[in-house]
């Protein structure tokens, strides 16, 4: 097993899915969060056993796992880099973007940054589930310890995921492609359908409620992060932009011959 103790920090979706995952593999979870309610649902749903203060985590858990917003998780790895050595065998992230954690997290000896590849439409701990992560990509970044990167690989793999390494600057590259992009594109969907009116959503096919799911995120969470990553998905967003002006080329000007 690979740590009889697992801390969590911040119960939503992602850390309340790593806590269930843990719980069902045996391990007892610790769970701190800003909001107590927050707390008590993931106590009730089964996601922590016990709640604890943030300074008890980095001493009471084998693994500590950060999963709150991204500038919440800055704020706590620079806390951490002030601190004297802090006590867990690993200490990880699962923020969307990697390169401004690889910057804070400078000088902790215990920390590797991830980014598991799954997620919710549903916010907080509502929308977590043990089996969140199975099959899916968890990517992290190498610290550069082999030993250190191996529990890393090790957690991902008991948490169900597919360990995936990749720099810092090459993940946020790459997920502004594949992840940061698209929640654009459903965003800016989900806003032309709600102009339109109530009558238009019972006849969305497939692709659009998927769009409409994935929009029904939480903003507040997206902000913080299209933000940090806005060098990488600048580019994308104008070729996208540049995709649908020919688009609207080809189609329309057509019809419009018509």
């Amino acid at each position: 097993m690979i740590g009889k103790v697992v801390g969590i920090l911040g119960v939503g979706t992602i850390g309340g899915s790593i806590g269930m995952r843990a719980r069902r593999n045996g391990a007892y979870v610790l769970g701190s969060d800003c909001s107590s309610a927050a707390l008590d649902a993931a106590r009730d749903s089964g996601a922590i056993d016990a709640i604890a203060a943030p300074d008890s985590l980095r001493h009471a858990g084998d693994v500590v796992v950060i999963a709150t917003h991204l500038e919440a998780t800055l704020s706590e790895l620079a806390r951490l880099a002030s601190q004297p050595k802090a006590s867990p065998a690993l200490l990880l992230d699962v923020s969307s973007v990697k390169a401004p954690v690889a910057r804070a997290a400078r000088g902790l000896w215990n920390f590797v940054g991830t980014h598991p590849m799954a997620g919710s439409e549903r916010s907080g701990v509502s929308g977590a589930r043990a089996d969140l992560f199975d099959g899916c990509s968890w990517a992290y970044v190498p610290s550069g310890n082999d030993e250190l990167d191996g529990r890393a690989v090790e957690f991902i793999r008991w948490c169900g995921g597919v360990p995936v390494a990749m720099e810092a600057e090459e993940h946020d590259r790459s997920v502004a492609l594949t992840s940061h992009l698209p929640q654009i594109v459903a965003s800016c969907y989900a806003a032309l359908l709600r102009q339109n009116g109530p009558d238009s959503q019972p006849l969305c096919g497939p692709v659009a409620r998927e769009l409409l799911r994935i929009a029904n995120m939480n903003p507040a969470m997206w902000v913080d992060i299209l933000r940090a990553n806005a060098d990488n998905i600048e580019p994308q967003l104008r070729r996208l932009t540049a995709e649908l002006q020919d688009a609207l080329s080809r189609y329309c000007s057509v019809a419009a011959k018509r």
